[in-house]
């Protein structure tokens, strides 16, 4: 049997002045003969899920990097405006730093974002005190984080000695966010103290406040607010100094004077300075010289666990589903007071499994080795976490990977700081997509009293460079019917790590609606026609593929140039590459795409083999091959046909013919011969002819090449491709299968 398949040849033609300049789209540049993917910009407009990239300035992606030990207030503001409280009543992209704070009448909020821009030199001193209210009520300030995390420590950093003084006296409080008991109205949470100092300090200007509990499985407490309050200030004698250096100050930093009488034994005592003049020399003491206070705190840190998955995962495109009714988001959204219930042991009841379980697609791919869930109330007696990648079972379910069993432990633990209840697991690293979270329900002819758990949430961390990103581009307009050659791609590639590159075509577009709510909330068309007039948005059509599209090629193989396996001649395209690694310790880069492209010789090519099949394996007989051009107006035509065989397969030219259909299929070739047909020498298992070009108006409707060959196995595969080479040699456009 021969079959025709389509071919992988590049193809290059007649350019027919369609575009002298390149054409800026959006997430790429469309020139003469190439689309280009090469910077930030283009990457951007990419399809990706939200925070799996680093976009490098100089155009380069590579897989975001899950850091662990991190400094969680570096990142306050991306979480913030992922999920913003109802305290601040901006849009997300109008939050500042300082959005991030609460503080005393005096407490100089606008500078406490200099306590964590990373800069020693830049600090939060508060305002004068009032004299009116003790100060602390005054000089306190509480930073959100903008979630809850697992804190390991916290770090408090003065100014150096030079630029000014420690707090004389100070608390540090934290908060996982629970209301106070009994207000829940209140606008701070309920707070623990960490940190007191119990007597003066001028010289430490470092502080660590280390969270880890000796009791605990893993390390770290559940935290979200950070409060400090400064209980006790030295004022105007912040530093005594010679009167030399007291004098050299400016005037605003000039403190106390305090003057002293000698008493007898070598005592003193303070006086008045209208005293001091008046007593006798012998009798005036040491005048003591001050500069004043300088209260300047440059850093604060709080050290976490690492950057937590689930709680982008509603971004990334992910989602999340309960065997009990629950809501998702209450689980993963960074609050300790929104908590969800499950029933966990109880009477079989209207319960259809024994197990329950709350499941998450992540969104993306990522290592992960560590779990960790807060507690709203009470908790689990035990539990499993599973992890899959996608793989699927016989019966097309996902493949579960068991990374934890925890069977009758402690139902969580109590921090000393009475912060809340958390459960944590540490396991070998599994790369996962979906993750689920499973519970015994009930017990086989058990009763109907139970117990509960109640998860307010669940986190997951991992390690390295994500295993697996996807990014697909914008649509592709190449400004008219194109002929694709060849992709090339500029990466770097670590032992471990590989780039998948691929490509798709098609003629046809259709458009899709996307409808808005006027706070530019997505929703469905069903919610848009349910809304009132006022609060509906706009409606947006957007180009999709349409039904011609073809499904995504095979990865192509070689960086410096692939042949396009797309179908082609076509008008549009989209590109599509997976950065995959399998070590968290390194990743892909991608630095550019380049396709290439040219004018098709014919706005398609189908060609077929007669007779398709044989009777005889072995045995030489001739067949011929029909090609039928479909010529728009300016195609150039064609003038080279070739066509390529298995390697055991030898070939032997017997004539080239061209004229109408009919006149094709009878078997009196008598006037069909194309004159001037030679035979390009090539290898046995190829036939390479040239001719006099024909195209849009040369009267040939069909193009039938006859050969002589035997065929050696129960099927084999032909290519064929036809190019001008009058124009641009080697441009070789594939002939597709088809009614010729």
């Amino acid at each position: 049997m021969l079959k025709m398949r389509s071919i992988q040849f590049a193809i290059a033609a007649v350019a027919i002045a369609w575009a002298a300049n390149a054409v800026a789209q959006a997430g790429h540049r469309v020139t003469s003969s190439q689309v280009v993917v090469n910077s930030r910009t283009h990457w951007q407009n990419w399809s990706f899920p939200s925070g799996v990239l680093e976009l490098g300035g100089d155009g380069s992606v590579r897989p975001q990097q899950m850091r662990r030990d991190i400094n969680a207030v570096q990142d306050i503001i991306d979480h913030l405006r992922l999920r913003t409280p109802e305290r601040i009543k901006k849009e997300p992209e109008d939050i500042t730093p300082a959005d991030a704070v609460q503080g005393g009448a005096t407490a100089n909020i606008s500078d406490v974002p200099n306590l964590f821009d990373g800069d020693l030199t830049t600090y939060w001193e508060p305002d004068a005190a009032s004299v009116d209210s003790d100060l602390a009520s005054q000089w306190w300030f509480v930073l959100d984080l903008g979630r809850m995390v697992m804190a390991k420590k916290i770090v408090l950093k003065f100014v150096d000695e030079d630029m000014g003084d420690p707090f004389l006296q100070f608390d540090v409080l934290a908060s996982q966010g629970n209301k106070p008991r009994g207000n829940q109205r209140a606008e701070l949470p309920e707070f623990g103290t960490l940190l007191r100092t119990l007597r003066p300090n001028k010289d430490q200007r470092v502080f660590e406040i280390d969270l880890n509990q000796a009791e605990a499985d893993f390390a770290g407490t559940g935290l979200r607010f950070v409060q400090v309050v400064v209980t006790g200030s030295a004022f105007d004698r912040g530093r005594e100094l010679s009167q030399a250096k007291y004098e050299a100050l400016p005037r605003s930093e000039q403190g106390a004077i305090d003057y002293f009488k000698r008493l007898s034994g070598d005592r003193e005592t303070l006086v008045e300075p209208s005293v001091y003049d008046r007593l006798d020399a012998d009798r005036q003491g040491l005048i003591r010289y001050y500069r004043k206070e300088r209260p300047r705190l440059a850093e604060i840190e709080v050290l976490a666990e690492g950057d937590e998955i689930l709680s982008g995962m509603l971004e990334r495109g992910g989602f999340g589903k309960a065997t009990q009714t629950a809501s998702i988001s209450n689980m993963i959204d960074g609050e300790i007071e929104s908590k969800v219930q499950f029933i966990t042991t109880f009477g079989k009841g209207s319960l259809t499994s024994p197990e329950g379980n709350v499941f998450f697609d992540l969104g993306a791919f990522y290592w992960i080795d560590t779990f960790r869930m807060a507690y709203g109330g009470s908790t689990f007696s035990d539990y499993r976490l599973d992890f899959s990648d996608g793989s699927l079972e016989a019966d097309g379910t996902l493949r579960w990977l068991t990374a934890i069993e925890r069977n009758q432990s402690s139902f969580g633990r109590v921090t000393n700081l009475s912060f809340g209840t958390y459960e944590g697991n540490d396991f070998a690293k599994v790369k996962a997509r979906f993750f689920r979270l499973v519970w015994k329900q009930f017990e086989a002819g058990g009763g109907f009293g139970g117990r509960t758990g109640q998860p307010a949430e669940i986190q997951l961390y991992g390690r390295g460079f994500q295993p697996e990103v996807t990014l697909t581009s914008d649509l592709v307009r190449l400004g008219g019917s194109r002929n694709l050659l060849s992709i090339e791609w500029d990466a770097d590639t670590p032992p471990g790590t590989s780039v998948v590159v691929q490509t798709r075509t098609g003629n046809e577009l259709d458009e899709v609606l996307r409808y808005f709510k006027n706070d530019g909330t997505e929703v469905t068309e069903v919610e848009y026609n349910k809304l009132l007039s006022i609060f509906r948005g706009d409606t947006v059509g957007e180009e999709v593929a349409g039904a011609d599209w073809s499904d995504w090629s095979q990865p192509y193989e070689v960086a410096s140039g692939s042949a396009i396996t797309s179908p082609s001649p076509r008008e549009f395209l989209e590109l599509r590459a997976v950065l995959l690694s399998e070590d968290p310790e390194v990743s892909a880069t991608l630095r550019s795409i380049r396709l290439n492209f040219t004018n098709p010789v014919a706005q398609g090519l189908a060609g077929e083999v007669i007779p398709f099949r044989v009777e005889n394996l072995g045995e030489e007989q001739q067949f011929s091959f029909y090609v039928r051009p479909d010529f728009s107006r300016r195609d150039p035509g064609f003038d080279e046909l070739l066509l390529v065989a298995p390697s055991d397969m030898n070939l032997r030219f017997e004539g080239l013919y061209g004229g109408d259909e009919a006149a094709l299929v009878a078997d009196d070739m008598t006037g069909m011969a194309i004159d001037g047909t030679q035979v390009v020498p090539t290898a046995g298992d190829s036939l390479r002819v040239a001719f006099p070009a024909i195209g849009p108006n040369s009267g040939v409707d069909v193009v039938r090449l006859d050969f002589t060959t035997a065929l050696f196995s129960t099927g084999a595969v032909l290519e064929a491709s036809l190019q001008n080479g009058g124009t641009v040699a080697g441009g070789w456009q594939r002939v597709d299968p088809g009614e010729a």
